[in-house]
């Protein structure tokens, strides 16, 4: 199962060469994330707030294709890349139409916020990253 988000580019977004400048590829991939985890039922601010577990990004590889413009919509696809026991990578890929844009896989590993150590996905969210993982 694949989640989407769609943006539109506004004028803040694009740089000198008039193009999406590419950091902000990583806030939507950010914003997108976010919405995934909300409708899968995991919130950030419940995974942070109530159940003091952060994800912070230890991986992030990315390759831009395609230029993305000024009143561009885009189309921001996220799967499950990989699960780990614990971390999760997920998988992006934006499009303009059809038109594959750019692509990344950013890892994050799961964290018991006071300790800031590593620990296991809890399980219920396990189950729910592993229905949108990739085939």
């Amino acid at each position: 199962m694949a989640f989407k988000s769609t943006w539109k580019i506004s004028f803040g977004e694009i740089d000198y060469a008039s193009i999406v400048y590419y950091p902000n590829f990583f806030d939507y991939f950010q914003r997108t994330e976010e919405a995934f985890m909300e409708q899968i039922g995991f919130p950030y601010p419940y995974l942070i707030g109530e159940l003091r577990l952060g994800f912070p990004i230890v991986h992030v590889e990315a390759d831009f294709k395609r230029p993305v413009r000024y009143g561009d919509a885009i189309d921001i696809v996220l799967e499950v890349a990989e699960l780990g026991t614990r971390s999760v990578t997920f998988g992006f890929r934006v499009f303009k139409g059809r038109e594959l844009c750019a692509e990344a896989k950013i890892t994050h590993v799961t964290v018991d916020l006071d300790a800031f150590r590593a620990v296991s996905l809890p399980e219920d969210l396990r189950r729910r990253l592993e229905k949108a993982q990739a085939p």
